[in-house]
């Protein structure tokens, strides 16, 4: 993994392997931003391209600056990495507090399929496509019927296309968390847009009377999606579901002990790096491809994997593991150190 130092303005860029065709990952904002602490959302994004077999890495830049300098940042970024943006080397997307419109002198030299960050109802293409990966793990796994229950940990605009999803597939929400406490209840995904839309995180006070975050970690529904920050779900979140199904949605969002416990108790997780391959198979794909076709290529491939790796003895989220290093050895000189893991 190589950290670049920019010279234009304060911050840096996370390049994760040598030699790829192209780096891709967000761009975010802040003047206390470290490397080290991005380094799993890099690994996370070159172990979607490799369960995938594209020869492709894991990037992100970090601009370490006060939000009325993003203007002035941003040009000079885009001034001074101009040859990797204009030969699409380097692909990026706004991150943490940056939006497109920031981000424009960089994201007009991008190359993939706009549809992508196509607005659904409130959540983007790339989000729903993350949240048909979602529930087709939740569904593997739990094998459900008519009426069955799941819990949505960091409950955000994915997680509001998670519940839309889980509602095509004749499932509901009955638990929510946010940084602001967790919520029970029987949730249909429009009252959960309308509580989203108008408070963000602090929906969860608006829906039902909120306890602690941890109360989303209980083994009483079908299964559990995690999602809101790298190593998420911890050691302690881990020893209190039991089996139910877990399924991560985004970077590093299940930690390595947490992910040990789980194995020992034989639960079924569902790889952040697995669930969420659906943008990056949509990414290069003809622009003409409709979004059905799009939305069920991502079931496919999801479906697939999983049928290959569910049933490996030391789980399915090691299975997914060991799938992507296979093909990262086939290309690079020495596999990369650390899986995503928070």
């Amino acid at each position: 993994m190589e950290i670049k130092q920019l010279e234009s303005t304060r911050g840096f860029v996370i390049y994760d392997l040598p030699e790829a065709e192209t780096y891709v990952g967000p761009s975010r904002l802040g003047a206390k931003l470290v490397p080290g602490n991005a380094e799993m959302l890099v690994r996370h994004q070159t172990y979607l391209f490799a369960l995938t077999e594209q020869r492709r890495s894991g990037a992100t830049i970090g601009l370490k600056v006060d939000p009325e300098e993003a203007d002035t940042a941003i040009a000079a970024l885009a001034s001074e990495l101009s040859d990797e943006f204009s030969s699409h080397r380097l692909l990026t997307s706004p991150g943490l507090r940056l939006n497109s419109s920031l981000l424009e002198p960089v994201l007009r030299f991008d190359n993939r399929n706009p549809v992508t960050s196509q607005d659904r109802d409130g959540v983007t293409f790339d989000q729903e496509l993350v949240a048909v990966g979602a529930a087709t793990c939740a569904s593997f796994f739990a094998k459900p019927s008519d009426g069955w229950q799941v819990a949505i940990e960091g409950f955000n605009e994915t997680g509001l296309a998670i519940a839309r999803e889980i509602e095509t597939r004749g499932g509901k929400v009955t638990k929510v968390s946010t940084a602001k406490g967790c919520v029970v209840g029987d949730f249909d995904s429009s009252t959960l847009a309308d509580a989203w839309m108008e408070a963000g995180p602090s929906c969860v006070e608006s829906l039902g009377s909120a306890s602690k975050p941890w109360e989303i970690w209980k083994s009483d529904v079908d299964a559990i999606f995690v999602g809101s920050k790298p190593g998420a779900m911890s050691g302690e979140g881990a020893g209190s579901v039991g089996t139910t199904p877990i399924v991560a949605t985004s970077a590093a969002a299940i930690s390595s002990k947490a992910l040990a416990i789980l194995r020992r108790n034989n639960t079924p997780v569902g790889a952040d790096f697995l669930s969420a391959v659906g943008p990056t198979l949509t990414w290069w794909s003809p622009e003409e491809t409709s979004l059905d076709d799009l939305r069920s290529s991502t079931a496919n491939a999801v479906l697939a994997l999983l049928e290959e790796t569910a049933d490996h003895e030391d789980g399915a989220f090691m299975a997914a593991c060991y799938k992507a290093e296979a093909f990262l050895e086939s290309w690079q000189d020495e596999r990369p150190f650390g899986r995503p893991l928070g």
